[in-house]
């Protein structure tokens, strides 16, 4: 399974989940403000009794709406959350093959970067994961690039390419792409939501 298609299957999955529970969410919201009018109604009826003022019941629907909102943002944050720690999961589990060849993709693409801003490719940086390291110097070695590399246990994997001198990096690490993936993606399972 190519990184595309399976950057597909994860996305498509998340935001079916994401909508079922947004979905979920504004149900248990739809009911909070349900029973915060019916009590709304019941306190006006015993309120015109006592001739007390109306702004307390606004104030009591208000609190209601706002935490209908908590509940809504609460849920949409586990669903992010979710999402990361999924793809993290399909990540590390990545077949060897799939992390060879993805490994090498993002090192044409960083590699092809650097030559469209001008800059030579001999002698650069990469910082990779440590257990990316086996596989990156069979890479390099393969395309006959002379390159130092820096193991970075932070990085779970991908690529984070820099000139000699620091003036220029490139930062295709996993993390990196799947924050950009997840900005994108969010917007869209979100929206109207």
């Amino acid at each position: 399974m190519s990184l595309e298609e399976l950057k597909r299957t994860v996305l498509n999955k998340a935001k079916l989940e994401a909508e079922e529970i947004i979905r979920d969410a504004y149900e248990k919201a739809k009911n909070i403000i349900k029973e915060a009018e019916e009590k709304k109604k019941a306190i006006i009826e015993e309120e015109r009794k006592k001739i007390i003022s109306e702004l307390r019941l606004e104030a009591k629907l208000a609190e209601a709406r706002r935490e209908a909102r908590l509940i809504i943002a609460k849920a949409k944050q586990e669903i992010v959350e979710d999402i990361k720690k999924r793809v993290r999961e399909i990540l590390e589990n990545m077949s060897l093959e799939n992390r060879r060849s993805s490994l090498k993709k993002l090192l044409y693409e960083s590699l092809e970067e650097l030559e469209k801003c001008g800059f030579e490719v001999e002698g650069i940086l990469i910082h990779i994961s440590p257990k990316d390291k086996d596989i990156m110097v069979d890479i390099l070695r393969e395309l006959k690039i002379n390159a130092k590399i820096v193991e970075n246990p932070s990085l779970t994997g991908g690529l984070l390419i820099s000139t000699s001198n620091d003036e220029v990096s490139i930062d295709n690490t996993y993390e990196a792409r799947v924050e950009k993936i997840l900005r994108t993606v969010l917007i869209e399972v979100f929206r109207g939501v």
